[in-house]
């Protein structure tokens, strides 16, 4: 193996106790304590190298990223495609394996683009609020649990949250996963129902109903930077 350093942004912090190597954007980001020793940084890289070209390499694949402009976009397993036409309204419509986007001949041609993503993230809410709330319905029956409502959102850094209240939401950008992903989202935030932490009761009952647990969110953590329009 090469001993060339792999190129890296370096940021030094005095709140930090110990180094963060990660990965973004398709760059190797490190975070160390204030007065860190360069060469026991660059050591510690050489050691992760072949963990950090892994992961720089999958970030470099071709994204399945541009989904409105290749007029296709993901459904759980399937793919729908995009058919744009012109008519009297801004409105979408689903035909099998079709979604059909009619744009309003009064928009302006620069608002164009911004109405077919507004078009698109309406269906993916409508798809979504009715996809959750039965798979809430079918999840609590099997776990005993009982939440108040269950909500769709347009989340940006998180896949669900469970309130006090007992209010279920999730991120219509699961429906771009594959189901049994976004299956396993749901019994996580039912189990906070009972338990409102991470602990390990917490995970104990994520486990007992959903044993796709762990291979889910390894699938969020490599594939959430493509879902999105």
């Amino acid at each position: 193996m090469s001993s060339e350093l792999p190129a890296y942004q370096l940021k030094f912090s005095a709140k930090r106790r110990s180094i963060q190597l990660k990965i973004q954007a398709g760059q190797l980001w490190v975070s160390a304590p204030t007065g860190c020793d360069l060469q026991f940084i660059q050591q510690l890289i050489r050691q992760k190298k072949a963990w950090i070209e892994k992961h720089l390499e999958q970030q470099q694949q071709p994204l399945t990223a541009g989904w409105l402009e290749q007029l296709k976009i993901p459904l759980f397993e399937d793919t729908l495609e995009l058919k744009i036409v012109q008519d009297s309204v801004n409105q979408f419509s689903l035909d099998g394996d079709c979604l059909w986007l009619q744009l309003s001949s009064r928009n302006k041609a620069q608002s164009q683009s911004k109405w077919i993503e507004k078009l698109v993230t309406e269906f993916y809410l409508q798809q979504a609020q009715s996809w959750f709330e039965q798979q809430v319905r079918f999840e609590q029956q099997r776990m005993v649990l009982q939440s108040s409502a269950v909500r769709v959102c347009n989340f940006k850094a998180k896949w669900g949250s469970c309130d006090s209240a007992g209010v279920l939401s999730f991120n219509w950008r699961l429906l771009m996963a594959p189901q049994w992903v976004a299956r396993y989202v749901v019994v996580h935030e039912l189990a906070h129902l009972v338990h409102m932490n991470h602990s390990k009761n917490f995970w104990t009952l994520v486990a007992r109903f959903n044993s796709d647990a762990a291979k889910a969110r390894l699938w969020l953590k490599q594939n959430q930077h493509w879902m999105k329009l």
